[in-house]
């Protein structure tokens, strides 16, 4: 048996739920169902704090500290975000314009990632970051998995909760999919602990850290740059999940570079040696 961990990203806040638990078996029949048969012996549970994070704003502009973040994450590609003036819609459509022009991508794609993505990764470091850790953190000591699975937004919140449990649990693996912990000063420079001379550090009770990203996965930027400021970090070889839009959590667990992992990171074997993955599991 496996037992696995999933702790979602941005926008998985549905009406329907009323509790947290409610909340947390959608997810679960949503991330098993992506799964299916891959990963023999599961036990899946998800770690849900979407309510926690929700915004009651009408409308989808972004507020100060959102297009502060918006403007970091144009500088990690290249784009100088004063080339329009103002914050209003057109800012952002011009800025997302360009990255699609240096990505490949189609402007209303990069748009679409990016007021998913930022409103909910500002609220979480302004004033959801407590509430939400101490969630994850219960749901980590309750179910006490083998692996943990952590999707964008859902990474910084893995990484860091992780790091509070140093003395309290070990997980043979954290799997980050779509991960934006590299994004210089709109989340890396933000972690807790901070980074030290320019590096992050694994969690202690973390044996193992593998990170996934799409080609064109516009949050998990700037491109390699995660192994690089987490020294202990293995980086898969980049894939294609969904070309329609590469952040996707279900496409992301559809994977086979995914479940390969999650093999791997089972308590009993080395599924993913020999499998083509480029890697085995380690001990």
């Amino acid at each position: 048996m496996t037992r696995v961990l999933g702790i979602h990203g941005v926008r998985n806040y549905k009406a329907a739920d009323t509790t947290p638990d409610v909340g947390s078996k959608r997810l679960r029949t949503d991330w098993t169902a992506a799964l299916g048969s891959t990963v023999p012996g599961l036990d899946l549970e998800t770690a849900y704090y979407a309510d926690l994070l929700r915004s009651e704003r009408q409308g989808d502009e972004l507020d100060d500290a959102e297009s502060v973040l918006v403007e970091e994450w144009a500088r990690a590609w290249g784009v100088d975000p004063s080339g329009v003036q103002g914050r209003a819609t057109g800012w952002l459509r011009w800025i997302c314009g360009q990255v699609a022009q240096r990505s490949g991508q189609r402007p209303a794609v990069v748009e679409k990632t990016v007021r998913a993505f930022f409103p909910e990764v500002a609220r979480y470091f302004a004033t959801g970051r407590a509430e939400v850790r101490e969630r994850v953190t219960a749901a980590l000591l309750r179910h006490r998995p083998d692996v943990v699975v952590a999707h964008s937004l859902g990474s910084v919140v893995a990484y860091e909760a992780l790091h509070g449990l140093a003395d309290e649990l070990e997980v043979r693996l954290l799997l980050t999919l779509g991960s934006p912990l590299a994004l210089p000063h709109a989340v890396f420079h933000r972690l807790d602990p901070a980074p030290r001379n320019g590096t992050g550090v694994r969690p202690s009770g973390v044996r193992r850290w593998v990170n996934v990203a799409d080609v064109g996965d516009f949050v998990a930027i700037p491109k390699g740059e995660l192994a690089r400021v987490f020294p202990e970090v293995e980086e898969l070889p980049e894939i294609s999940i969904a070309p329609a839009w590469p952040h996707s959590v279900l496409d992301y667990l559809r994977h086979r570079s995914v479940s390969e992992a999650i093999r791997a990171g089972a308590p009993t074997g080395r599924h993913a040696a020999g499998s083509g993955s480029g890697w085995s599991a380690k001990e």
